[in-house]
């Protein structure tokens, strides 16, 4: 991995979630970490999980902070191109014009879905 950075081969953040024991949200902790492990720097992960990622699935209105373009983001307490472990320091997260702290998201998570109407 990290050769195919240093050649310039672009590098897009994915997991196989879904397949089995690869988990929707704890994989892509593992996945950053393997990167990291393979020899990327944290800030090469992060533009693999954020602009690079975006361009693969042809999404580039997405993954930069730029005028004009979406902005969700996640707010971290820990600096993310110091070291990949700082995605679980997770402690706002801003999508779609609204910013909603760790405890609103756990919230969420555990309200059950409204009946549909009758």
């Amino acid at each position: 991995l990290k050769r195919l950075a240093a050649a310039d081969v672009p590098i897009a953040l994915g997991t196989d979630a879904g397949n089995p024991l690869t988990l929707h949200g704890p994989a892509i902790h593992a996945e950053l970490a393997a990167m990291e492990a393979a020899g990327l720097t944290p800030a090469q992960v992060l533009v693999a999980a954020t602009s690079t990622a975006a361009k693969a699935l042809g999404r580039e209105e997405l993954g930069t902070l730029t005028p004009g373009k979406a902005a969700d983001l996640l707010v971290l307490s820990a600096d993310p191109t110091a070291s990949t472990t700082a995605y679980r320091h997770l402690r706002w997260v801003a999508r779609g014009g609204e910013l909603r702290s760790l405890a609103d998201l756990q919230a969420l998570a555990t309200t059950p879905p409204a009946a549909p109407p009758n």
